[in-house]
């Protein structure tokens, strides 16, 4: 179809429609063109009328046809305006299928991606787990270690207090046999005087 008719399809005006044909070209997109009354003109297709609507919009809320065109480069999704060098020159159709065929090759592998992401994220929480666990083991253990010290110091103290009393309990019944012994010993000699002088 021919500027008219497009622009009352899209909804825009002519030099609207011009313009837009116009940063497309610059930009190495390609329109279909036709013979009309002698001259070139663009020969529009029905699936053009959406590209053309959105770049409308965004000149509309940029208010500037270089900065729409500008973020609609930068955005994936924009796929018409997407243009490589090297298909330049093949049909628009084998444009947009080499096109798409790039943008599913790239979420295919931000796919891949995101499920080795995945595995990693998985694979950290298991080792955060295991550490936790190991963690409570080691702490465990260090409690039941403290308190088996605990006991035995507890133990050693009581064995040291016992040690101590019977020490001194011996000591003093060594210190009674000794008495008795120098008691006896005295007594003896008293009694050998006595018999030796008294007989």
């Amino acid at each position: 179809m021919l500027t008219k008719e497009f622009a009352q399809k899209s909804g825009l005006s002519e030099k609207q429609v011009r313009k837009i044909v116009q940063h497309l070209e610059e930009r190495g997109y390609h329109l279909d063109k036709t013979e009309y009354r002698g001259r070139e003109a663009t020969d529009f297709k029905e699936e053009d009328v959406e590209l053309f609507q959105e770049i409308a919009e965004r000149v509309g809320q940029t208010n500037s046809y270089e900065l729409a065109f500008e973020e609609l480069e930068k955005e994936k999704d924009f796929l018409q305006v997407i243009v490589k060098e090297d298909t330049q020159q093949l049909p628009a159709d084998q444009q947009l299928s080499n096109l798409f065929k790039e943008l599913h090759n790239e979420i295919n592998q931000m796919r891949e991606e995101r499920q080795i992401l995945g595995q990693m994220v998985t694979q950290v929480h298991k080792q955060q787990e295991a550490l936790t666990e190991l963690h409570n083991k080691l702490e465990t253990q260090l409690k039941s270690n403290s308190a088996s010290m605990e006991s035995l110091t507890e133990a050693q103290k009581q064995q040291t207090e016992q040690l101590s009393t019977t020490q001194k309990h011996l000591e003093t019944q060594i210190e009674g046999q000794k008495a008795l012994a120098h008691t006896i010993e005295r007594n003896e000699k008293k009694g050998f005087l006595q018999r030796l002088f008294g007989g």
